[in-house]
């Protein structure tokens, strides 16, 4: 729990594929004396490769709350595939956590949990994920590359927040003797997206925290036929924010006083 008159810890989770520094300018927004916790880029320890339903990276997530956690609980906040390893873990290790903010997490719910189960075990499961595309994603660009310019364009940024394009390129883009290359391993990425979970109904009556998911409001990915039964299976309270499935890139500010107004919330009835 909460410790009296302590600072908000939180723990961040990041998006597939987009490191926990992609989101600077977010954390910019929240106040200077908060402690956060993050892991860089999950999936990319040898000793947490990506696996089944996310399992390891719920472990990775978990392990690092608890060797870095400061005295007390700490507020899981995630968005996308780190809105998802996060709602595992604290399901899994409650005593870790004091809450729960899930972004616009790909929630595989119903009888769609059947077909991705088996599409697993074929290659249909890129043309039902992402996996698809990240399988084949440029990965290295010429010297004298704008990446900023370049990814700004492309239809996942293009409603970005132009100071997050450049945090992402600051954490993804790693300069080579003859160019830039990927910082974010792409078969990582793929393979996260190949194994999204299909087993989230076993969490359903574990969430012991307080807990809220938020999407956006143009959302494509956390529609209401995936969220719908995830909310009532876990008692869930649901709100929204401007912007589609990308929203804390693209609105940071608006999603920075969320996260501060919600988790100060916690702290108030908690202490």
């Amino acid at each position: 729990m909460a410790l009296s008159g302590t600072t908000p810890c939180f723990h961040f989770a990041h998006a597939n594929g987009f490191p926990a520094s992609s989101y600077n300018t977010l954390f910019s927004y929240l106040p200077a004396d908060w402690t956060r916790l993050n892991v860089e880029q999950f999936g990319h320890a040898p000793r947490w490769p990506v696996n089944k339903n996310w399992q390891n990276q719920v472990a990775e997530l978990i392990e690092h709350v608890k060797r870095e956690r400061p005295q007390g609980g700490v507020y899981a906040v995630g968005h996308s595939f780190g809105a998802v390893i996060s709602y595992m873990a604290v399901c899994e290790a409650p005593e870790l956590f004091n809450g729960l903010i899930m972004f616009d997490p790909p929630l595989v719910t119903g009888p769609l949990r059947h077909m991705i189960r088996l599409a697993k075990k074929t290659p249909l499961i890129d043309r039902l994920t992402p996996a698809g595309l990240s399988k084949n994603r440029c990965t290295q660009w010429p010297e004298e590359t704008s990446l900023t310019d370049y990814f700004s364009k492309k239809g996942l940024f293009r409603h970005m927040d132009r100071r997050c394009v450049n945090d992402y390129v600051n954490a993804v883009a790693v300069k080579e003797k003859h160019g830039w290359t990927l910082g974010f391993d792409a078969k990582v990425e793929t393979a996260i997206f190949r194994h999204v979970p299909h087993n989230l109904h076993r969490y359903a009556g574990r969430l012991t925290r307080p807990a809220v998911l938020v999407t956006g409001e143009q959302t494509t990915v956390c529609t209401p036929t995936m969220r719908n039964r995830f909310i009532r299976d876990n008692h869930l309270n649901h709100q929204t924010l401007p912007g589609g499935h990308m929203f804390p890139l693209e609105h940071p500010r608006k999603t920075a006083s969320f996260i501060e107004e919600q988790l100060l919330h916690w702290q108030r009835h908690q202490d």
